[in-house]
């Protein structure tokens, strides 16, 4: 195994292995959200939501991971034309396969109870809170880059795009269409 299975599978394996692997990850995903009670507000971005229900949960990251492909298909066809829709599926899908690790990480290490205990606690305790909660943050940090590496890696796979602005372009609106997407699910579905 070398980093390019590790960071570019897209040019590594069939795209029904990733189709495969890739919707696997998105059931165990709703599950994972269900469990852990935290709505998929958008790709890479969650909220607590205590009255979560496993329909709602289903509901939320199939809406935030189809609008990802829309989008990232409309923007692929763009850039080029030649742009296969499977491509930017497997894209989407491989870089949030890692999300339940991050809910179940959050979830088990205690990071909401430690980030206010380190507002309470100012002592020796105080410190290893902090330490833990920086070991935790770091965690999950590295995972959800990883998925930010990903899905970029997905779609200049999935496009062939080289130029430099074509990068920036990706990333800006990649951005934008996160924090879009998180007013406008929480507007579109109320539970």
């Amino acid at each position: 195994m070398n980093w390019q299975s590790i960071f570019n599978p897209f040019s590594r394996y069939s795209e029904k292995q990733l189709f495969f692997v890739g919707f696997v990850f998105l059931i165990v995903n709703c599950f994972v959200c269900f469990f852990t009670k935290t709505q998929m507000d958008s790709i890479f971005h969650f909220s607590d939501n205590k009255n979560l229900t496993i329909e709602y949960a289903f509901i939320f990251v199939g809406i935030s991971i189809l609008s990802a492909i829309v989008f990232l298909f409309l923007f692929a066809i763009i850039l080029n034309k030649k742009t296969r829709f499977i491509d930017i599926v497997n894209t989407v899908l491989i870089s949030q396969m890692l999300n339940c690790i991050v809910l179940l990480c959050i979830k088990f290490s205690g990071m909401d109870v430690l980030a206010k205990n380190l507002k309470i606690n100012s002592g020796i305790g105080g410190t290893v809170d902090l330490i833990q909660f920086t070991f935790s943050v770091l965690i999950v940090l590295g995972i959800s880059m990883y998925g930010f590496v990903l899905i970029y890696n997905g779609f200049k796979t999935a496009t062939n795009f080289k130029k430099w602005y074509h990068i920036i372009l990706f990333v800006v609106l990649l951005f934008i269409f996160i924090l879009f997407h998180q007013v406008y699910i929480q507007n579109l579905l109320v539970i």
